[in-house]
């Protein structure tokens, strides 16, 4: 895959940033400690994204969050993403792109060799999937912090990431009984899509098994 614009065309900085933001807000419940520090800064600080997203539609959800409660809040984000009878929106690349709908899939294992060929291991100190929305979100400013090349970034995005995370923002979007996951399902969509145009990629069309 060739690079279309040279680093200094694309401000790596801001993507950097919002893929650390989006990936802590969709691993940890938004009531962590770590993501009530991250909204509080959101409200503070407009500067957190790249040229295409709204800033101000950050700061506003964020205020809006601080509306519901801690419970509802961490019932939705396991209702979600953990499941009791059903989990409503796996946030696993290969239950989507597996036939089976399994973790650990096949796809699974190719974004796993494809970290380590780039130099990334991901440890969360547990036995998880590296494919989950918001660690995928890690290993692009992850990239980004070990100045990958372009190339690699952009093939991440478009063969690992974005092939399949539509579908799982909508099912967010569609089940979340918050507004607060709602919005943050389309805010991470818009976000994804400007990422798109920023970096002038196109996601490889992938069957989808949910």
């Amino acid at each position: 895959m060739q690079d279309t614009q040279p680093h200094d065309a694309i401000d790596l900085d801001n993507l950097n940033a919002m893929a650390k933001v989006l990936g802590s807000l969709f691993y940890f419940p938004l009531t962590d400690n770590n993501n009530q520090a991250l909204l509080t800064a959101l409200v503070e600080d407009t500067q957190l994204s790249d040229d295409a997203t709204d800033d101000s539609a950050f700061a506003q959800w964020a205020q809006a969050v601080a509306e519901e409660s801690s419970d509802v809040l961490n019932q939705d984000f396991f209702l979600l993403f953990e499941g009791g009878e059903a989990m409503y929106a796996p946030p696993w690349g290969s239950v989507y792109l597996d036939k089976e709908e399994v973790i650990f899939g096949e796809s699974t294992v190719a974004y796993r060799q494809f970290l380590r060929q780039n130099g990334v291991e991901l440890n969360t100190g547990m036995r998880e999937p590296e494919d989950q929305f918001g660690l995928m979100l890690f290993a692009v400013s992850q990239f980004i912090e070990q100045k990958q090349p372009l190339s690699v970034i952009k093939c991440l995005l478009t063969e690992h990431l974005f092939t399949w995370c539509y579908r799982y923002l909508d099912l967010v979007e569609t089940h979340a009984q918050t507004n607060s996951y709602k919005q943050l399902a389309l805010l991470a969509t818009e976000w994804c899509l400007a990422v798109q145009e920023l970096l002038d990629i196109q996601p490889l069309a992938k069957k989808l098994y949910r």
